[in-house]
C-alpha cells in the first residue's frame, strides 16, 4: 500500500501565520496611515487659518456702527493700526512663519506617506507570493490524489487521506486569496488618496482662493477615495 505523507502540523501553522502575519503587518501600516492622514488634516487646517488671518481684510469705516467705535477710540494707537492696513508687523511675521512651518510639514507629511505605502505596496507582493505558492501545492495535492489512486491497492485508505490534505490545501488558498484580495482594494483606496493628497499640497499657495482652500479641507477630511465597507472588512479579517 502506498503511504501519503501529510505535511507536519507545524509546518501548515507556519505557512498560516506567514500568511495572516502579513497581513496584520499590513493592517498596522494601514493605522499608521490613517493617523498620517489626520496630522496632515490639522496641518491643512492650520495653514488655512493662517492664510485667511494673513489676508483678512481691512476694517470697514462704511458702516454706521464701526464709524462711531472709531471715532469714539480715535487714539494714537488705533489711527496708526488703521493707516498700517490693520497689521502689526510682529504678528505678520509671525504669520508668514506659521504659514511656512505649516508649508513644510504638509510636505513631510506627504514624504511619509509615500515611504509608508511602498512599504503596504511590498507586503502586497509578500501575500502575492504566498498566495502563488498555495495555488500551487494545491494542484500538487490534486495532481497526487489521482495518481495514488491509480497505483493504490487500498483505494478508500489513501482517497480519505488525500482528500484531506486536498482540503486543507484549498482552505489555505481561500485564505491567502482572500488576504490578498482585501490587501489590494485598501492599496489601491490609500494610493489614490494619497495621490489627492500630494496634488492638495502642492496646489497650495498665498494665492489660493478662499473657496478652494475650503474644499481641499473637506476632501481631505472626507477621503472620498476610500471604501468604509471594504475598511471594516479588513478590520474584521484581522485576529
Amino acid at each position: 500500500m502506498l503511504v501519503v505523507q501529510l505535511p507536519p502540523p507545524e509546518v501548515a501553522g507556519e505557512d498560516e501565520s506567514n500568511s495572516r502575519g502579513v497581513f496584520v503587518e499590513f493592517m498596522t501600516k494601514v493605522a499608521q496611515f490613517n493617523e498620517l492622514v489626520e496630522s496632515g488634516e490639522r496641518l491643512l487646517g492650520r495653514f488655512r487659518e493662517e492664510l485667511e488671518y494673513f489676508r483678512r481684510p481691512q476694517i470697514s469705516k462704511e458702516a454706521d456702527v464701526m464709524n462711531q467705535i472709531l471715532k469714539s477710540n480715535c487714539t494714537v494707537r488705533m489711527r496708526s493700526y488703521i493707516e498700517t492696513g490693520c497689521r502689526v508687523h510682529c504678528q505678520n511675521i509671525s504669520n508668514i512663519n506659521q504659514l511656512s512651518s505649516c508649508e513644510n510639514g504638509l510636505k513631510d507629511h506627504i514624504k511619509k506617506v509615500k515611504t509608508l505605502l511602498e512599504e503596504l505596496e511590498c507586503l502586497v507582493e509578500n501575500v502575492y507570493g504566498i498566495t502563488l505558492t498555495a495555488s500551487l501545492s494545491a494542484l500538487e495535492v490534486s495532481d497526487s490524489q489521482c495518481l495514488d489512486s491509480m497505483l493504490s491497492t487500498d483505494r478508500c485508505s489513501v482517497e480519505g487521506v488525500c482528500t484531506q490534505q486536498e482540503d486543507r490545501s484549498a482552505d489555505r488558498l481561500d485564505r491567502d486569496v482572500s488576504f490578498a484580495t482585501v490587501m489590494v482594494m485598501v492599496r489601491n483606496a490609500l494610493k489614490a488618496d494619497y495621490t489627492m493628497q500630494e496634488k492638495i499640497v502642492c496646489a497650495l499657495s498665498l494665492k489660493t482662493p478662499s473657496s478652494e482652500l475650503e474644499g481641499y479641507c473637506l476632501m481631505w477630511n472626507l477621503r472620498p477615495y476610500i471604501d468604509d465597507d471594504v475598511m471594516r472588512l479588513a478590520w474584521k479579517m484581522c485576529p
